[in-house]
């Protein structure tokens, strides 16, 4: 989604998005067709190389609801929060059917069939398709969309998934390691397959926003080049995945709009 994160040369098209989707299916997948990117901007003081620090619950999370959220739900409240950010909500019931009928990836893969392998292999975990993993899971709400024209040039992109389900059953499937595998995974490496062979992509795991229950930022890279950044948050029955092309987008811009929508969300859905 990182994914992901999907590229800017492959973003979310309109309906006939989803022949192309499954490059959506994850942000690296995106990664792949756009190829290396350009270098970043600088670095904020915030994505460093070192170890990410504990995450802790915030104060919030006991203000985070157990109730659970139906497609239609999700998609209501992604229209209001994202509607002052440029963003485009999706019809779920149409994602979902588009996506059903692709003949790749089947039902059936699993995630690191689907993004390429990770190296150390418990990192998988830490970027897997939450994308495709539930629009084949119609037992969890879920809803999908992207925020238009950001940085200098106006053509940057962050595309947003959300899923809800029980609070535990979501944290199992979405936040399922401990504070030692993640920082054993502060780097690790995914290998992904394209049209020119292999390539090998670094991905960094860095503290996230104190928003929700749990929250990590992932960054990107390709030849030394920061290529992408992610932010996931888990807030009660609500998980959230975004992410962009840092080639279009700083990744200041990119992870202070990611952390505003996230607390946005999570705040509109406490009054649900």
């Amino acid at each position: 989604m990182h994914r992901k994160f999907r590229r800017s040369g492959a973003r979310r098209p309109r309906p006939g998005r989803f022949c192309a989707a499954a490059v959506l299916v994850a942000a690296l997948l995106i990664l792949t067709a756009c190829g290396s990117g350009k270098p970043a901007d600088t670095p904020s003081p915030s994505t460093t190389t070192a170890p990410p620090s504990s995450i802790t619950p915030s104060a919030e999370t006991t203000a985070t609801p157990p109730k659970t959220f139906t497609d239609q739900e999700l998609m209501t409240i992604s229209r209001r929060v994202l509607e002052q950010h440029g963003g485009r909500v999706e019809d779920t019931a149409q994602a979902r059917k588009s996506y059903a009928l692709m003949p790749s990836p089947p039902a059936s893969a699993s995630a690191s069939s689907v993004l390429g392998p990770t190296e150390p292999s418990e990192c998988n975990v830490f970027h897997r398709s939450w994308q495709h993993e539930a629009q084949l899971e119609p037992s969890m709400g879920f809803a999908l969309a992207e925020i238009f024209n950001l940085g200098d040039h106006g053509v940057g992109m962050i595309l947003f998934d959300v899923r809800s389900a029980p609070r535990e059953t979501l944290a199992r499937a979405d936040f399922d390691y401990s504070q030692e595998l993640m920082v054993r995974c502060a780097t690790f490496d995914q290998t992904l397959s394209s049209a020119t062979g292999p390539q090998r992509f670094t991905i960094q795991l860095l503290p996230g926003p104190d928003i929700g229950e749990k929250a990590y930022v992932t960054k990107e890279s390709f030849n030394e080049n920061s290529v992408g950044m992610g932010l996931r948050v888990l807030a009660g029955t609500v998980s959230l995945d975004m992410g962009f092309n840092t080639g279009a987008i700083s990744e200041e811009e990119g992870l202070n709009r990611m952390s505003q929508i996230a607390q946005q969300f999570v705040e509109e859905i406490k009054n649900q």
